[in-house]
């Protein structure tokens, strides 16, 4: 899938300028940087599997300022905390290490969407994470059998 392409290159320039202000070796920003993707994609993945398509359009084409206004900003935060068991921080400093990695990642992301010249609409998106048209109409059949069992 193009979005794991587009967060590994994204990855190494994390480090860069990101990895003293947490105190790592470039080996752990990677690390905390990929859990950090790892778990917004599961979250993200949960999100279009059951028909929020447009959250997914609005993040990728407006970067991190779109998803803090989101009503599943806190959750997904939480989610990424929870992958830092590892760390002996604080929940504060953990929170930081999140904000900081996932806004560096989306606003990657929406640079090189912006520079890949995809339409602000949802084929766009589509198409900048490697899925095609036809992937639209089975999430969002999907998303409707989903959601009828989560009432």
């Amino acid at each position: 899938m193009k979005l794991q392409e587009y967060l590994k290159e994204i990855a190494k320039d994390f480090h860069l300028r990101h990895g003293f202000e947490f105190g790592f070796t470039e080996s752990q920003s990677e690390a905390h940087f990929d859990l950090t993707t790892q778990a917004a994609m599961q979250y993200i993945q949960g999100l279009a599997m059951s028909g929020k398509m447009g959250e997914l359009q609005n993040m990728f084409s407006s970067g991190a300022d779109a998803i803090k206004g989101s009503s599943y900003y806190q959750e997904l935060m939480q989610k990424i905390t929870d992958t830092y068991y590892g760390l002996d921080w604080t929940a504060d400093k953990k929170q930081q290490l999140a904000e900081t990695a996932l806004a560096f990642a989306l606003n990657g992301l929406k640079q090189r969407f912006e520079a890949g010249g995809y339409s602000n609409d949802l084929q766009g998106v589509l198409s900048f994470i490697g899925l095609d048209g036809g992937m639209l109409g089975l999430l969002g059949k999907f998303g409707g059998l989903f959601s009828k069992f989560r009432r």
